[in-house]
């Protein structure tokens, strides 16, 4: 299989959280995954394959072993699909000189001057009037087409626009999206917008989540094509990663499960997040499922691993100094291990060593990333997943650079090697 193409293919799909939601689910769906719903009685059979999507941003998938037994206990791959990038708010309209541009707030910590000059595109979901009050219609919206661009303006206008200064999202991060004619009227262009695409009355419009993504693809680059760049690599590489070492995996004992979750590039602090029960409700779903007892549960779950996998800083040939002096990951040397003093990162010897030992198995190169001694890191997934789910967990993450950015970039072979390891993982039995 092609993982490049195909995985440019997923991108192309995956442009805000709710629509990689809905990719992932698509391929689970292919790959003869069954759906479950969290208000249902769940009955889970050995060699048994199913998802569950509480919330449009977030999906959990499993795997059940062949033995009906179940000795061994969870494999769990944790990544989130949502990246920093901007949210229009309720009554987005602005005008100027006949022009329109939509008014939007930031989401998590973009690189503000690498979205300027690019075509922008708008994705979400909508809510719409229906027959049951506390249940309104949700429709899932991506027009999928180059609707707007942030212009810079001219340098001649800025004539201090490359010694460096603030960029304020209400005044200069506000997209062009069309030009008025006299006689249209501005007021709802946006409603009536989404409304035709969608194809409902405005009236019928409630409410609407809709955000601004790059609407650029991805593509190799570099002299030997070494390098992969495109729009949401943290952390949709990893999502892709471990849903197709899901789908690839077979195993005898034990459950596999790949856990996608929403909203840590703010914090995670949300229901479909990390920092909430979540995940540990589902997995005590599936303890209900296939019939353990609480004692017998608590026994498999000590005889569990998490792989949080996301993005990992690696070494930028222009700015060497930011990084340690002794751990310093380059893009295709290896996987990162991710560890922190702090515990901004879950990683620990157990599960540190526990990682290498699979990387060894997969025989894949691995390399260990700690942070600059005085440079505050970033968070992720491991520390807060482990807090409700209290076993080794490791922080892993493919290095990157231009984290944050509208295009990021990440070695061609860490990414394939990402893949491999998880795929091994998954198909452990000892």
């Amino acid at each position: 299989m092609d993982y490049i193409q195909d995985f440019f293919g997923f991108m192309k799909e995956a442009t805000t959280a709710v629509q990689s939601v809905d990719t992932v689910k698509n391929r689970l769906d292919n790959n003869g995954f069954e759906e479950l719903e969290l208000r249902n009685e769940w009955s889970l059979d050995s060699k048994g394959k199913y998802y569950v999507s509480p919330y449009p941003t977030s999906v959990v998938a499993f795997t059940i072993g062949s033995n009906r037994f179940l000795t061994k206990g969870f494999k769990i791959i944790a990544a989130h699909t949502d990246n920093p990038g901007f949210r229009i708010k309720p009554n987005p309209e602005v005008t100027s000189e006949g022009m329109l541009t939509l008014n939007v707030e930031r989401y998590g910590g973009p690189i503000f001057n690498t979205w300027f000059d690019r075509p922008l595109s708008i994705a979400g979901r909508i809510a719409v009037k229906s027959d049951e009050v506390l249940n309104p219609k949700i429709i899932h919206l991506d027009f999928k087409r180059p609707l707007l661009t942030l212009p810079n303006i001219a340098i001649h206008m800025n004539r201090d626009v490359n010694t460096g200064r603030e960029i304020k999202v209400q005044k200069e991060m506000q997209p062009l999206l069309t030009a008025l004619i006299e006689d249209e009227v501005k007021n709802d262009y946006f409603l009536k917008m989404i409304a035709k695409e969608a194809d409902v009355n405005v009236s019928d419009i409630l409410d609407f989540d809709m955000n601004i993504y790059c609407a650029e693809e991805g593509m190799l680059i570099g002299a030997k094509d070494e390098y992969i760049s495109c729009p949401r690599i943290d952390d949709l590489s990893m999502v892709y990663a471990a849903l197709e070492a899901l789908i690839g995996s077979s195993h005898e004992d034990g459950i596999n499960i790949a856990a996608f979750m929403d909203n840590e590039e703010v914090g995670s602090m949300t229901k479909q997040g990390a920092d909430s029960m979540f995940l540990s409700t589902i997995i005590e779903r599936i303890r209900m499922g296939i019939n353990r007892t609480p004692e017998q549960f608590t026994r498999q779950l000590m005889d569990s691993f998490i792989i949080s996998a996301d993005g990992a800083h690696g070494l930028h040939p222009n700015y060497g100094e930011k990084n340690d002096i002794t751990n310093k990951p380059i893009m295709n040397k290896g996987v990162a291990i991710k560890i922190s003093g702090s515990r901004s990162y879950a990683s620990e010897v157990e599960s540190i060593g526990a990682f290498q030992q699979i990387c060894e198995k997969a025989e894949v190169k691995y390399q260990k990333f700690v942070n600059h001694s005085d440079e505050r890191g970033g968070g992720t997934l491991g520390p807060i997943i482990s807090k409700y789910i209290p076993i080794y967990t490791v922080d892993v993450g493919v290095p990157m650079l231009a984290m944050h950015s509208t295009r990021e970039l990440m070695g061609k072979e860490d990414f394939l090697d990402s893949i491999k390891i998880f795929k091994t993982f998954y198909n452990i039995q000892d």
